[in-house]
């Protein structure tokens, strides 16, 4: 019982902190339109590459450490590495991996080098399609944007 109730909190604490901030950054002047034009160009580009069954390329979108967080259905995978296995495991193939397709529901900017985006995911496939949403926290890293913690569902 205390342990739910800390990670209540902490995850309360988490959450104000975010809005907080959100709330602080919205007139930030460093943050432009080629930022989220950046995140928007990976996003096609990360779509481009599963349509051409590439994982790794999709994958180059992601913060190449092992502090990256994707967290899926199965659970919480740490590290790019993992990561990429993981996605491998699930989608061994080009006919499994099928043809994606992001929705993008909104670009939030968190500061000027965090993001967070929201949206939709489609996956067509002969077999059968799927889809989901997603929520993805960004940050800008040596100049770049890289997705560092993934909630996919």
């Amino acid at each position: 019982m205390m342990h739910a109730m800390k990670f209540g909190i902490n995850r309360l604490v988490m959450m104000l902190l975010i809005v907080l901030t959100m709330m602080g950054c919205q007139n930030d002047p460093s943050w432009t339109a080629g930022d989220e034009n950046q995140i928007l160009q990976i996003m096609q580009e990360q779509e481009d590459c599963w349509n051409n069954g590439d994982l790794v390329c999709f994958m180059q979108g992601y913060w190449q450490s092992d502090s990256l967080q994707f967290v899926g259905k199965s659970g919480i995978t740490y590290g790019w590495q993992p990561t990429l296995e993981r996605y491998q495991q699930s989608y061994p193939d080009k006919a499994t991996m099928g043809k994606l397709e992001f929705e993008i529901l909104s670009i939030q900017r968190i500061s000027a080098d965090a993001a967070y985006v929201l949206g939709k995911w489609d996956l067509e496939r002969d077999s059968n399609s799927v889809g989901g949403h997603y929520s993805l926290l960004w940050r800008k890293l040596d100049g770049k944007w890289t997705i560092v913690a993934d909630h996919s569902s």
